[in-house]
């Protein structure tokens, strides 16, 4: 069995999810089948465009399919895409030994210390050899992100991203290099973004907020803020915390205390240790966070009528929690002293302004909430809450590189 053809139409051209997909490109082959064949032989290839218009005919090969690129209208009539289509019966003998007497039927994989392996910028997915894949796209593995260019799949998240040294360009992993701010890509690993300008909309992804009860909008740190009120708070669907690292981080103002704690920020599964996140103010004072009756308490007190910054941190790999005040560390529980298996819930709504078990009514600002699918670092928590603008200029920008985005 072989690789089936997808042929496109005349006059389209192929532009690959990355310029480092294409293999090769031959000039003066101007036949179309003589392409295709070119590319059919070659185990990286999984596109091909032919133009066999002289005396430019040309023949280019790439490694990305044509589900991973974009079909483009070329500026040629006579230029046209393939596609080539593999089938998990092709690697039968993957991780077998050797045989090259029998070529013909391995020739989508290479032999690697004399034992057939997936070629490079390809992985196994326990069924066939697939692309690796780029910034921001979802992996489970380390081979699953194309590490030629520096990435690296994130076990918090499981998207493909840079290693803490390293910023992505736009083409690969860089250290040391200027990444012009307008073309500089969001955090893959931000699961939700909730400005609360006058909606609830989530500008990261998709958890838009339903408000629920007598919400309104008020002056925020940062334009508008939500005003909490009563028993009005803001439903959003579940985000993934599952046994994952997290960092939940916001601005909030008070109002006026209470007696008992004030939730601003929960997801609970139910009712029960280890599955009910809950984020507030410990007897209306303290920060608090937790995943019920096992929970961790900052040290400062929440004075009215201030403008606070707080960041809820969790590290799934060692299981330690953080809380930060303005920027600042207050609390860190060890490894192994609360909640040996990280977050257990698995459903339930995210609420804003609310937190099941806690049903204190209070009045208070919420604004600027992030969600982030990995524990975030000091450094990085300290610019959330101290850096108010940042224009660096690079490359005649004049965006806000802060988190404000001013």
């Amino acid at each position: 069995m072989q690789s089936s053809l997808n042929l496109q139409a005349p006059g389209l051209d192929f532009l690959p999810a990355n310029p480092v997909e294409l293999i090769t490109t031959y000039t003066g082959m101007n036949s179309f089948l003589l392409c295709y064949i070119q590319c059919n032989m070659n185990p990286l290839c999984r596109t091909f465009v032919s133009d066999i218009v002289l005396p430019s005919s040309v023949c280019r090969l790439y490694e990305g399919s044509l589900g991973t690129g974009t079909i483009v209208k070329s500026s040629s009539l006579t230029s046209r895409v393939g596609g080539l289509y593999y089938y998990p019966s092709l690697y039968d003998v993957y991780n077998q030994i050797c045989d090259l007497h029998v070529l013909a039927s391995n020739r989508y994989l290479i032999c690697v210390d004399n034992v057939w392996q997936c070629p490079k910028t390809t992985f196994w997915n326990n069924s066939m050899c697939l692309n690796q894949v780029y910034y921001g796209d979802t992996c489970t593995m380390d081979e699953a992100c194309r590490q030629d260019i520096g990435l690296q799949c994130s076990s918090d998240c499981q998207k493909c991203i840079c290693n803490s040294t390293a910023s992505w360009n736009n083409a690969s992993c860089v250290i040391g290099q200027t990444v012009c701010p307008s073309s500089k890509p969001p955090d893959p690993c931000v699961a939700a973004y909730w400005p609360l300008d006058g909606n609830a909309n989530d500008l990261a992804n998709t958890h838009d907020g339903i408000l629920v009860g007598n919400l309104s909008f008020v002056v925020g740190y940062i334009d508008r803020a939500i005003q909490c009120s009563g028993t009005a708070y803001i439903n959003v669907s579940y985000i993934d915390f599952y046994r994952r690292s997290f960092t939940v981080e916001f601005w909030f103002y008070i109002n006026n205390h209470m007696s008992g704690h004030i939730g601003l920020i929960g997801e609970c599964m139910n009712s029960t240790i280890h599955e009910c996140l809950h984020l507030g103010l410990q007897n209306g004072s303290k920060p608090y966070m937790g995943f019920f009756s096992d929970d961790s308490a900052g040290s400062t007190i929440i004075a009215n009528y201030q403008w606070y910054h707080v960041a809820f941190v969790y590290n799934n790999t060692i299981r330690q929690r953080q809380i930060y005040v303005n920027g600042l560390l207050e609390n860190i529980t060890l490894s192994g002293s609360l909640s040996p298996t990280g977050y257990l819930g698995q459903s339930g709504q995210v609420t804003i302004c609310k937190v099941i078990p806690w049903l204190s009514s209070f009045t208070a600002y919420i604004d600027q909430i992030y969600v982030t699918q990995r524990a975030k670092t000091a450094n990085e928590i300290l610019n959330d809450a101290t850096l108010i603008a940042y224009y660096s200029f690079d490359c005649g920008s004049i965006f806000d590189s802060s988190p404000n985005l001013l």
